[in-house]
């Protein structure tokens, strides 16, 4: 245990030691898509996040390997992956907890961190485990994000109340914004709901007072803001 930080020499890399740390580095991706797809098995896991995360650690210990120590390598490797740009959005924010991981255990593998980058993966992910099987990575506060479209022309000042005071135990408006070319006003509300199988006759009684526009109650408030 005193020698987990002890790296394979990668001063002067063969065949073999290459393959060994590409090898490592490919498990470790292994485990990582595993973990992911098994704490995705209610929500559903997206094949374009498995693969991404599956290449991306061997990738990044190829990078690492092909740097070493050779400064002008890391300039060099560092412009050309400047000119990448990524446009994609991730849609679940704990899928970026995946890709540093992939990142990470890449890098260890690439500079022959291989005792300690498996330890700290092992652990993290039996953390993420953990977490999944209890549930903490779903659950959350009672809060919840209401939306309301309503037309520019309603005065939006205390037309909703009674209906918060109802059915909320708490409510706060967190922001206004125009919509469709300033034709429509979005309210944005924080509420906690007095009881969760009111939830439909709640809708429908703002939809009495926004002329039956666009309503969303979205369940967890933390994903989306």
């Amino acid at each position: 245990m005193n020698h987990i930080l002890q790296t394979i020499d990668i001063t002067t890399i063969t065949l073999g030691r290459a393959l060994t740390l590409m090898g490592c580095a490919i498990a470790s991706a292994l485990v990582i898509m595993l973990v992911y797809i098994f704490t995705h098995r209610r929500s559903g896991w997206r094949p374009s996040v498995m693969f991404t995360m599956l290449l991306l650690g061997p990738i990044v210990s190829i990078i690492v390997i092909c740097i070493g120590s050779n400064i002008a390598r890391a300039i060099s490797i560092g412009g050309g992956l400047a000119l990448i740009r990524f446009r994609n959005t991730v849609e679940d924010p704990r899928d970026i907890i995946y890709f540093y991981l992939s990142i990470a255990s890449g890098m260890a593998c690439g500079v022959g961190f291989i005792g300690f980058g498996a330890i700290a993966l092992g652990l993290i992910l039996a953390f993420i485990i953990i977490m999944s099987v209890i549930g903490l990575d779903r659950s959350g506060g009672r809060g919840k994000r209401l939306r309301i479209l309503i037309p520019e022309s309603l005065d939006y000042t205390d037309v909703f109340d009674p209906i918060l005071k109802k059915y909320c135990k708490y409510y706060h408006l967190n922001r206004i914004k125009t919509t469709d070319y300033g034709t429509l006003l979005e309210l944005d509300f924080r509420v906690v709901m007095k009881n969760k199988a009111e939830e439909k006759q709640f809708i429908d009684e703002l939809r009495e007072r926004n002329g039956n526009l666009n309503i969303s109650l979205i369940q967890n408030m933390a994903e989306e803001l």
